[in-house]
């Protein structure tokens, strides 16, 4: 799992400018699916989600209210790394945790995630990750606590080298094995292996597409004037109250000069990863494991990187939503023939989907399903819509906590997506603001379609299918845990 990959950020998608021959080689030995959604777009929340099965809304592990809460370790129990190894799994845990395990009770999250009594380490054979963030670079020959023992340059490559003695203690269990790997690349700092960043100097990368005020001007208000994925591209220091941010001169992206720094970096990192899933490719391949190990390769979230002249992620809008998957089974004989699905997919069937490979019984409160039948093409789709959240506000206060909850504007939103539309809802705005976009003819989300006499029904028909999700995976109330 990359940190913070766009879909897009790929040689197989189309992407003349990336460099990632390893993960094309991947895509072209396995499955891909053009229509995979992250179920919470930002750091926390979707890890928890990914290792869990659940939702944002059910498991409360984010950010920011009303879900910021941390995991109970009864909760951890039924992830897929602690029911393959109640089953006789040899497995591991390599980089960025991404959120925090406590105890008995639900209480509310206090930077846990950062902090290493709040890691799971019991639960795996071998524990090689980390708190909080991270760092990509040694510090007093360490990464991140851990000796750097191959003398590797950037915590990229060390978590290969991380990964290659995991492989061998795997084989020497005798025990099948589960891996999760957890890159914290291309996350920021945008600091990549000079090795990498030295493929794009003599590049000039265009902006996305969709980089352009006409996107922009389409946009809601509260997201324009509000959402820090705004004001970090128009390098703004206030916020939406008027309180002094500080300046994020690398985050400005308006200005040219600071995009093509930035945006060199971002695919130098990502081709870091490339370069290490090749290498972990071709261990397997030395350690006669390849042939019976099955590969899934995802981002945590998206990343805007200017489109719709936003940065930063979390928002509902495809850039940040939609999710890469390639899946890669060794069982197929697809040879640098790859697939591509549309059948749409979550990041709650990460964890059924690994159980089902597995041959395990998948947990009954996961609300997800497995889309191997959809890899071993025994079916087209899994389900009829995917739906995602997100409750990352900067802080601010709910709609129920100010004096004028009429004239209250917050980012807090949800999504459905059917193979043919999109609708987005901010739902603590008054009025409540809505989209609803033809994904499948409109990707970029040019063309709102809420207003339109025409789609009037389209829309209360997902307007139902999200209060039905609502009310089935968005538990909000925790009598246990402190107000």
């Amino acid at each position: 799992m990359a940190d913070d990959q766009r879909a897009d950020a790929f040689g197989f998608r189309g992407n003349e400018h990336i460099i990632t021959p390893h993960l094309d080689s991947l895509a072209a030995d396995g499955v891909i699916f053009n229509n995979a959604y992250h179920v919470a777009p930002i750091c926390m929340p979707s890890r928890t989600s990914v290792m869990t099965g659940q939702y944002l809304g059910t498991h409360r592990s984010g950010f920011d209210r009303p879900t910021n809460y941390i995991l109970t370790e009864e909760e951890f129990k039924t992830s897929y790394p602690v029911v393959l190894r109640d089953n006789g799994y040899f497995t591991g845990f390599i980089g960025k945790f991404g959120f925090a395990v406590g105890r008995e009770e639900k209480v509310i999250n206090n930077n846990y995630q950062d902090e290493n009594a709040y890691m799971p380490i019991h639960h795996f054979d071998v524990w090689n990750g980390f708190p909080g963030q991270g760092s990509y670079f040694p510090q007093e020959g360490k990464f991140n606590g851990y000796e750097n023992k191959g003398n590797a340059s950037h915590l990229t490559e060390f978590m290969g080298d991380q990964a290659t003695v995991f492989f061998q203690k795997a084989k020497d269990s005798g025990k099948p094995f589960c891996l999760s790997i957890s890159f914290k690349a291309p996350h920021a700092p945008f600091t990549p292996s000079q090795e990498f960043r030295e493929k794009y100097e003599s590049r000039a990368v265009p902006r996305m597409r969709n980089d352009s005020p006409e996107y922009y001007a389409k946009l809601p208000e509260v997201v324009q004037e509000k959402s820090r994925n705004a004001r970090w591209y128009f390098g703004r220091t206030e916020d939406y109250y008027g309180k002094k941010l500080g300046y994020r001169h690398d985050w400005h992206i308006e200005v040219d000069s600071i995009y093509q720094e930035f945006i060199k970096n971002y695919y130098a990192l990502i081709s870091g990863v490339d370069h290490t899933v090749g290498r972990l490719r071709s261990e397997l391949k030395r350690l006669s494991l390849d042939q019976n190990t099955v590969i899934i390769y995802t981002s945590d979230n998206g990343f805007f990187a200017g489109s719709k002249q936003l940065m930063g992620k979390a928002l509902m809008y495809e850039e940040s939503a939609r999710a890469p998957m390639i899946v890669y089974d060794p069982t197929l004989a697809i040879n640098g023939e790859m697939r591509a699905e549309e059948g749409l997919i979550s990041h709650v069937d990460i964890a059924p989907s690994i159980l089902d490979i597995a041959g395990i019984e998948v947990p009954k409160n996961y609300p997800g399903s497995s889309f191997m039948p959809i890899v071993h093409d025994e079916k087209e789709a899994i389900h009829e819509a995917v739906y995602g959240e997100n409750n990352y506000d900067d802080g601010y206060p709910l709609s129920s906590e100010v004096e004028n909850p009429e004239q209250y504007q917050s980012i807090r939103s949800k999504f459905v997506r059917t193979p043919d539309y999109k609708f987005i809802r901010y739902q603590e705005n008054h009025p409540v603001v809505e989209h609803l976009y033809k994904i499948d003819e409109d990707p970029l989300e040019s063309n709102d379609l809420i207003n339109d006499p025409d789609y009037t029904d389209i829309a209360k028909e997902l307007r139902t299918m999200l209060n039905d999700f609502e009310k089935t995976h968005v538990n909000l109330e925790n009598e246990n845990a402190p107000q």
